[in-house]
């Protein structure tokens, strides 16, 4: 790569550059980026701005890793306006990849709109990918979580308790309304504004995509280990008929004897073993891989159907959750949560309990449904969204768990089991029961509306109702509105 005689060493440049990011190395692939080189062709310019993005986000620097991704859009984009379209300018078009790379930079950053329309620019390429259409439907949830969707029974970061001050005096009322979102006219999600792109509908279809994608690639890959065992034997015989054995040869010399090393064993078993080594390694991640996509579909349908109230197929997809092999323990407690919440729905509170009850130990206390490690874990852990593009000089994010949603603490998990445990006590009566555990629940979540919710009906069902009040009064969450509405005696 020698600069001085005028060598055009862009490519070389971004590919070892690229292999430094793959190793790990960011600092050392900036610097190779960074290098004076040709970058006046925009498919040159798309790449280096891609490859960029991509550093800066494993760098953590989500801000201008978008800069860096609209950047490589803009000048992949510029290729269609060259007149006569050529066909080399379509070879080097990489805007449906750099628009992925975007939409996954667009859900950390916790923007699930311009998510969304970026994965949908992003199609045409990766529509057959289980692991896109999960991305997708994540706008979704995103959108959920930040209050820009409304749906029964889910949460978000904006969750109020309104209460309405009716009439005056002694004749002065509390009413109680369910927790909602706050409403921002100006983040109001509309399905004709975009598209249906963010809706629960689509979530769930999106979902559905990814389910039977991923169903029918693991039918193309299962191969009987009898039917494989044959074609090796059926090898190997063909090569014993004709004189031969089975070598690896980098020449163009006609395949002999292979040669032995100074150890006296062939190189030909010793390639091949590395091989097969590698085949495992690979199977061996791409079963894994098809596992945490089987367990986001799974776990994502079954929040999505009691979104949309249909319990019993919410029901349904949490049980598949829990009969998956080597399943997470976060999704594990997620699938108790939404079976216990389903089962609730359909008036059954003692299947519910017993949902619950396996985190019980010695009485009324509550184990940690998971640990510190499987948080860090399912944030860190990355996983490969499919194919490397053709063009070896672009890099490709990995889906890494989006950070936009950071999970529950172990802590804050086991508060939501006491909350959910003292609520079907307290349905079956067994109020004693459900104040001990609602009163745990709430000193784990002093903060979360529908904790305070739950003390504050314990303590209405006992007739503590200047209790109920302080609680409400103390909580940041509430909201006291004067209502119009006049008090009847």
């Amino acid at each position: 790569m020698n600069m001085a005689r005028g060598r055009d060493s862009s490519t070389e440049l971004l590919l070892k550059s690229q292999l430094e990011y793959a190793r790990g190395n960011y600092r050392k692939a900036v610097k190779l980026l960074s290098t004076p080189n040709n970058r006046t062709e925009p498919a040159m310019l798309a790449m280096f701005y891609n490859n960029l993005g991509c550093i800066l986000h494993q760098q953590r620097s989500n801000h201008t890793s978008i800069w860096c991704f609209s950047k490589a859009l803009k000048y992949s984009l510029s290729l269609h306006s060259e007149k006569p379209l050529k066909l080399s300018a379509l070879s080097q078009d990489k805007s449906c990849l750099i628009s992925y790379n975007c939409g996954i930079q667009h859900l950390m950053c916790g923007k699930p709109l311009l998510a969304a329309h970026c994965f949908r620019e992003a199609m045409p390429l990766f529509y057959k990918r289980p692991f896109f259409w999960v991305r997708f439907s994540e706008c979704t949830l995103l959108a959920l979580e930040k209050g820009l969707l409304c749906a029964n029974g889910a949460s978000s970061c904006n969750d109020e308790i309104e209460v309405n001050v009716v009439g005056s005096g002694k004749w002065r009322f509390l009413i109680i309304n369910p927790v909602n979102s706050r409403s921002n006219s100006d983040s109001g999600v509309t399905s004709d504004e975009h598209g249906n792109l963010v809706s629960l509908g689509f979530a769930r279809q999106c979902l559905h995509n990814a389910q039977l994608l991923l169903d029918a690639s693991e039918q193309e890959n299962l191969v009987p280990a009898s039917d494989t065992e044959d074609c090796n034997q059926g090898a190997v015989q063909g090569h014993k008929s004709s004189g031969q054995k089975i070598t690896v040869s980098t020449d163009s010399k006609p395949s002999g004897p292979a040669l032995a090393n100074a150890n006296g064993e062939q190189k030909g078993t010793s390639l091949n073993a590395t091989l097969q080594s590698s085949l495992t390694l690979y199977d061996d991640i791409c079963r894994k891989e098809n596992l945490k996509i089987k367990q986001a579909i799974q776990g994502n349908l079954a929040f999505i159907e009691l979104c949309l109230e249909n319990p019993l197929k919410a029901l349904s997809y949490a049980k598949s959750l829990q009969q998956l092999p080597d399943c997470s323990r976060m999704y594990v407690f997620l699938s108790h949560v939404y079976a216990a919440e389903a089962l609730c729905a359909l008036n059954r509170p003692k299947d519910a309990a017993e949902q619950l009850s396996v985190y019980l130990r010695d009485g009324n206390d509550i184990e940690l449904p998971y640990n510190v490690e499987n948080c860090e874990k399912a944030l860190v852990e990355k996983d490969s969204d499919g194919e490397d593009s053709v063009t070896p000089a672009v890099t490709k994010l990995t889906s890494e768990e989006s950070q936009h949603s950071e999970s529950l603490k172990p802590e804050e998990a086991c508060g939501v089991l006491y909350i959910d445990l003292g609520m079907t006590a307290a349905v079956q009566g067994e109020l004693e029961q459900a104040n001990y555990l609602v009163s745990r629940g709430l000193a784990m979540l002093p903060n979360n509306p529908r904790a305070v919710l739950a003390s504050v009906y314990m303590d209405l069902l006992q007739g503590k109702s200047q209790e109920a009040i302080a609680k409400l009064r103390q909580c940041r969450s509430v909201r006291f509105r004067p209502s119009s509405v006049a008090a009847s005696s």
